[in-house]
């Protein structure tokens, strides 16, 4: 051999030792140089010392273990659930083995279990369908147990109803509404997170997802680190969220929660509002839509149109229990203010209690188009017949004043609500008009005054300026504005002066220049946006006033009598009218009926003999006819003794014993040491509130009560004394208030 033996240790390689000379093997003292060879031996040796070899089996067991997890934690519900239902049918070998005979017992456990997880996913999630998919599941599994027990698990039948019964139980889990909603939730989860690192929201988080008719909206949590929801309003969140959906900005609303500051809704349109006109029903279907007269102004608000967003109907209030609501309409050329005026004026035709005025000194549009129903207008050039129908409007706040006594009129076919419309309000208040002078005191009475006496004002324009309207009454005693199309930011302004804080949009830019979109604030900060009813074409709107004809409602009698010129152009049947009233049944709200329902006066003028009013010959039709006709006052008086023998009937009858002095003494120190509990306290308190100056009767309350009658009055006899609630008249003909809602002159 050529290389040495190893000097430490056996199988060590030689050290190698560098010659000097190239290629020269040796050196000058030595006789050769020290060569790499293979050792033979080397490798069985070193094999020898080496570790085991491990086998690759455990890891790749380990591996694919693992990746079984993360993908059944992608997904627990489904997967989770065929993981668990695969490895329920070899589990059911060790019933067979070791409770075969215990079967019965076994399928046992399956009702409860079922009725264990319908209560408790049902009460969580309120879903029928998801909660018998739970409890079927539950209920097969001690089900599954019990039968394997008997079948065993090694035979074919066995496999093929237990995979078919599985399969139904996982579609059936899969499919159901909650895992529906859960997958869309995911979905628009990982959306917001891309839309939300794109516009630097990281930190917020998605709480719910809702699906609207145009698109889809998103209510988030900024969390307390994160912007304001008004910040990102004022900012370009909405624009970059724009160019994350690929469209336009204005597409993309930011609004504030009003309860949380955290919470903010952002909503995305992806479907055009404004591709399709809304047609009106009365023009579009008239056989279906509701005929002229068919309801009361009390019924509701009026309809204007929809909000495409959300499918609601635009509501506007005009009257309700509190009295007239005004309205101030805002809009520039085109912007909407005729279309808006005439869908009020259609909504006023369907009811029964409305007269409608319009006053339009500029263009008279609406007083051209609605002459055939109108109760009164004037249009261009009709100046004195404006200031002659704002005298009669001064004269009914006045006199409705006098008869509802301090209350609230309320309308009927024989003292109705009045409309008074004025359009191109500059015209008749601005700067320029010739009877601003005479036009501002009555409609600034008209804003003041006009609630309690049943006169609603509508006054539109062009620009909310006092240059226009003369006068800010009417700005700050509007219940509703309505915006249209305003000309830039600074008009919607002025319309507006709070609207980006409310949230409400800038009527300079939305709506994509589609006709009749309009934006209606309420007191109190709510708003709708939408698009009015289509009343664009003149020739239809003119038959459909035709077709609904002037209003059959009439002013009260004794008003109608004081308004100079008013009965030439509207005679009053007084006969007619007098038979109305007196047929008129009482008002159960207040007990009264006949002419004192409607607001005209009951007792005559001091001065003046009863009946006769102020006019020299004594015949006033103050009462709707004339006292010396025989034949009015014998008209008049028909079905009266009636009317008398059945409220004599009604009368209560006096009772068989009196009652003794220790009686009452006893009930009334019974009722001054009586507690009343605090659910009754609420429940009569609560009804009050609601029924407000109307009060209630005393068989409503031992109604709601659910009481006996003496017990009942022993509750409310203890309310009265501790001043919780009052009462006015007596007998049945009492009724219960509030203290704050008490009449002045019944106050107990």
């Amino acid at each position: 051999m050529l290389n040495r033996p190893a000097r430490r240790g056996f199988g060590r390689p030689p050290r190698r030792t560098p010659s000097r000379g190239r290629g020269r093997i040796g050196g000058r003292r030595r006789g050769y140089a020290e060569a790499e060879m293979f050792d033979p031996l080397y490798p069985a040796v070193m094999d020898h010392y080496a570790a085991p070899r491990r086998s690759v089996a455990g890891p790749l067991a380990r591996a694919a273990a693992r990746g079984y997890i993360r993908w059944v934690a992608a997904s627990p519900d489904t997967r989770g659930l065929g993981t668990g239902l695969a490895a329920l049918y070899p589990a059911g070998h060790l019933a067979h083995e070791y409770a075969a005979g215990d079967w019965l017992l076994l399928g046992a456990f399956a009702p409860p279990a079922a009725l264990a997880a319908w209560v408790a996913t049902y009460k969580t999630h309120g879903s029928p369908r998801y909660s018998g998919a739970i409890a079927a599941i539950a209920a097969g599994v001690p089900t599954w147990f019990a039968t394997a027990a008997v079948t065993g698990i090694t035979n074919l039948p066995t496999l093929l109803g237990y995979t078919a019964t599985a399969s139904a139980a996982w579609s059936a889990y899969t499919w159901s509404d909650v895992l529906k909603e859960r997958r869309r939730f995911a979905e628009a989860q990982a959306k917001w997170e891309t839309i939300a690192g794109l516009a630097g929201l990281e930190g917020s988080r998605l709480l719910r997802t809702e699906r609207t008719r145009t698109g889809v909206k998103f209510k988030i949590d900024l969390g307390v680190e994160g912007p304001t929801a008004s910040r990102l309003e004022r900012g370009d969140l909405a624009e970059q969220i724009a160019r994350c959906y690929g469209i336009g900005a204005d597409a993309v609303r930011i609004t504030s929660n009003r309860k949380n500051a955290r919470i903010a809704w952002i909503s995305i349109q992806l479907v055009d509002l404004w591709h399709q006109e809304i047609p009106h029903p009365a023009v579009a279907d008239p056989a279906s839509a509701p005929a002229k007269g068919s309801r009361s102004i009390l019924d509701g608000p009026f309809i204007l149109g929809i909000d495409p967003e959300t499918g609601d109907d635009l509501e506007l209030v005009v009257y309700d229990d509190g009295g007239a609501r005004h309205v101030e309409i805002v809009a520039t050329n085109g912007g909407a203010k005729t279309n808006t005026l005439s869908n009020i004026v259609q909504q006023g035709a369907e009811c029964y209690d409305v007269l409608t005025i319009v006053i339009d000194l500029g263009k008279g549009v609406i007083t051209t188009l609605w002459r055939g129903h109108l109760h009164e207008a004037a249009g261009v050039g009709e100046e004195a017949k404006a200031v002659e129908i704002l005298d009669w409007i001064d004269t009914i706040v006045d006199e409705r004043a006098i008869a509802c006594a301090g209350g609230t009129h309320q309308p009927t076919a024989e003292a109705p609500a009045v409309l008074l419309a004025i359009d191109e309000q500059d015209t008749a208040t601005g700067f320029h008009s010739a009877i601003a002078d005479r036009v501002k005191p009555v409609l600034d009475k008209v804003h003041r005054r006009g609630r309690s006496g049943g006169v609603v004002g509508i006054t539109a324009k062009q620009r909310n300026v006092v240059q226009h309207t003369g006068t800010k009454e009417g700005s700050a005693n509007t219940f509703t504005k309505i915006v249209g199309r305003v000309s830039d930011t600074r008009e919607m302004a002025k319309a507006v002066p709070d609207w980006e804080t409310l949230g409400c949009p800038d009527m300079s830019t939305y709506g994509s220049g589609a006709a009749g979109v309009v934006l209606l604030v309420k007191q109190g900060g709510t708003w709708q946006a939408g698009r009015t009813r289509a009343l664009y074409d003149p020739k239809q709107v003119q038959a459909l006033a035709d077709a609904y004809g002037p209003a059959d409602a009439h002013l009260e009698p004794h008003i109608a009598e004081s308004l100079p010129g008013y009965t030439d152009r509207h005679p009053i049947h007084a006969t007619m009218s007098a038979r109305k009233q007196a047929e008129r049944p009482a008002d159960p709200a207040t007990g009264r009926g006949g002419e004192q329902a409607t607001g005209a006066p009951a007792e005559p003028a001091p001065g003046t003999a009863a009946g006769t009013g102020d006019r020299p010959d004594g015949r006033d039709r103050g009462w709707g006819f004339d006292p010396g006709d025989e034949a009015a006052v014998e008209e008049a008086a028909k079905g009266l003794v009636e009317r008398l023998d059945e409220f004599i009937a009604e009368t209560v009858p006096p009772p068989e014993q009196a009652t003794s002095l220790e009686d009452l003494t006893a009930a009334r120190e019974q009722i001054e040491h009586a507690t009343v509990p605090e659910p009754i306290v609420r429940a009569v308190t609560d009804f009050l509130a609601e029924r407000g100056p109307k009060g209630a009767r005393r068989d409503e309350l031992v109604t709601l009560l659910k009481l006996g009658k003496s017990r009942a009055a022993e509750h409310l006899g203890a309310l009265r004394r501790d001043r919780i609630i009052t009462s006015a008249g007596n007998g049945k003909a009492a009724r219960y208030y509030l203290p704050d809602h008490t009449p002045d002159d019944h106050a107990a």
